[in-house]
Protein backbone atom coordinates (compact mmCIF):
# COMPACT_ATOMS: atom_id res chain seq x y z
CA UNK A 1 0.00 0.00 0.00
CA UNK A 2 2.59 2.55 0.54
CA UNK A 3 4.63 1.80 -3.07
CA UNK A 4 1.47 3.08 -4.15
CA UNK A 5 0.54 6.10 -1.90
CA UNK A 6 4.26 6.91 -2.80
CA UNK A 7 4.09 6.53 -6.93
CA UNK A 8 0.49 8.81 -6.37
CA UNK A 9 2.67 11.34 -4.56
CA UNK A 10 5.50 11.33 -6.92
CA UNK A 11 3.01 11.82 -10.11
CA UNK A 12 1.54 14.97 -8.12
CA UNK A 13 1.62 17.62 -11.10
CA UNK A 14 1.59 20.30 -8.43
CA UNK A 15 3.00 19.64 -5.57
CA UNK A 16 1.62 21.78 -2.48
CA UNK A 17 5.16 23.91 -2.16
CA UNK A 18 4.32 25.46 -5.35
CA UNK A 19 5.01 28.99 -5.06
CA UNK A 20 2.73 30.18 -7.96
CA UNK A 21 -0.79 28.59 -5.58
CA UNK A 22 0.88 29.84 -2.19
CA UNK A 23 -1.29 33.28 -2.11
CA UNK A 24 -2.68 33.38 1.44
CA UNK A 25 -3.39 37.11 1.71
CA UNK A 26 -7.19 37.93 2.38
CA UNK A 27 -9.47 39.60 -0.42
CA UNK A 28 -9.67 43.14 -0.90
CA UNK A 29 -13.19 44.50 -0.20
CA UNK A 30 -14.29 44.56 -3.52
CA UNK A 31 -13.09 41.18 -4.52
CA UNK A 32 -14.76 39.81 -1.41
CA UNK A 33 -18.25 41.83 -2.79
CA UNK A 34 -17.92 40.27 -5.86
CA UNK A 35 -17.57 36.96 -4.71
CA UNK A 36 -20.48 36.71 -2.42
CA UNK A 37 -22.90 38.09 -5.41
CA UNK A 38 -22.04 35.45 -7.37
CA UNK A 39 -22.29 32.73 -4.65
CA UNK A 40 -25.96 34.22 -3.68
CA UNK A 41 -26.40 35.09 -7.26
CA UNK A 42 -28.36 31.54 -8.42
CA UNK A 43 -30.24 31.23 -5.09
CA UNK A 44 -32.16 34.70 -5.43
CA UNK A 45 -32.90 34.13 -9.30
CA UNK A 46 -34.76 30.75 -7.92
CA UNK A 47 -36.37 32.10 -4.67
CA UNK A 48 -38.05 34.63 -7.43
CA UNK A 49 -38.55 32.05 -10.33
CA UNK A 50 -40.38 29.57 -7.84
CA UNK A 51 -42.50 32.92 -5.95
CA UNK A 52 -43.18 33.70 -9.53
CA UNK A 53 -44.49 30.06 -10.15
CA UNK A 54 -46.37 29.93 -7.15
CA UNK A 55 -48.55 33.43 -7.66
CA UNK A 56 -49.03 31.79 -11.05
CA UNK A 57 -50.98 28.59 -9.78
CA UNK A 58 -52.56 30.35 -6.94
CA UNK A 59 -54.18 32.93 -9.83
CA UNK A 60 -54.78 29.75 -12.04
CA UNK A 61 -56.44 28.20 -8.98
CA UNK A 62 -58.61 31.45 -8.41
CA UNK A 63 -59.40 31.69 -12.10
CA UNK A 64 -60.73 28.00 -11.89
CA UNK A 65 -62.62 28.47 -8.21
CA UNK A 66 -64.77 31.47 -10.15
CA UNK A 67 -65.64 29.72 -13.27
CA UNK A 68 -66.90 26.36 -11.73
CA UNK A 69 -68.78 28.36 -9.13
CA UNK A 70 -70.04 31.30 -11.47
CA UNK A 71 -71.07 28.10 -13.68
CA UNK A 72 -72.56 26.30 -10.55
CA UNK A 73 -74.77 29.19 -9.76
CA UNK A 74 -76.31 29.70 -13.45
CA UNK A 75 -75.83 26.29 -14.73
CA UNK A 76 -74.33 25.34 -18.12
CA UNK A 77 -75.77 27.53 -20.89
CA UNK A 78 -77.69 25.34 -22.87
CA UNK A 79 -78.75 22.44 -21.01
CA UNK A 80 -81.97 24.43 -19.61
Amino acid sequence: MTDELALLRAADPVPGDDPRYADSRPLHHGAERALNQLLHRGRRARRTLVLRAEAAVCALAALLVLGFSYASATGLPGTG
